[in-house]
């Protein structure tokens, strides 16, 4: 059946601009773009960029956490839990490589007191001497998912601790006189391997 001319030509206005919106919407993300810093700085320090988010630094382990906020939001409350995403990060950093790194056999270990006083120490998510070195934040506008521009509140925090307190505290997180010989030396062997993680 053959349509009348004016039906075709409506049919092929509504598919061009279908295709015309889709390709609007495909090419309308944008760069991010700073428009402010804190302490009117000029750019963004390179320990905040996202590129690493572990260092050693002497005899320290850091940890650097990035989280982002509505752009309403207040800077301080940003900063803070950046703060404490990164003091948590350094846990779960170990826990993560602990098993990623192969030398805990998980199903041996989960019968061992050790083991299961270490996921203990864990998940409590408290570790002594934890400091605080940098905070920072910025204002940018950003691309949504539909492509609208919006304004975002970036934060990081970079916080350390010593390499020689977070040993202690893990060994002592795994000892107790339950603890096999075998299971406390391969949980040593994880943990350090874990710590110097840090400076990959």
């Amino acid at each position: 059946m053959m349509l009348p001319t004016n039906i075709k030509s409506a049919v092929s206005c509504i598919g061009l601009t279908l295709m015309t919106a889709c390709a609007t919407k495909g090419t309308s993300f944008q760069k991010s773009e700073v428009i402010e810093r804190i302490g009117n700085k000029s750019e963004t320090p390179e320990w905040a960029t996202g590129e690493k988010t572990t260092l050693v630094e002497g005899g320290d382990c850091l940890f650097i956490s990035q989280i982002s906020m509505s752009g309403n939001a207040r800077s301080e409350a940003c900063m803070k839990a950046a703060e404490l995403d990164a003091q948590a990060g350094i846990l779960k950093h170990i826990k993560a490589n602990m098993t990623a790194s192969g030398q805990l056999n998980e199903a041996d270990a989960t019968s061992d007191p050790g083991y299961e006083s270490l996921v203990t120490f864990f998940s409590s998510g408290k570790l002594n001497g934890v400091k605080t070195l940098e905070r920072y934040w910025e204002k940018r506008v950003e691309s949504s998912e539909s492509g609208d521009r919006v304004l975002k509140l970036r934060c990081a925090a970079k916080v350390s601790i010593r390499k020689s307190d977070l040993e202690k505290q893990l060994r002592d997180a795994i000892g107790g006189p339950k603890v096999s010989a075998a299971a406390h030396d391969a949980l040593e062997k994880a943990t350090q391997k874990a710590i110097e993680s840090f400076a990959e």
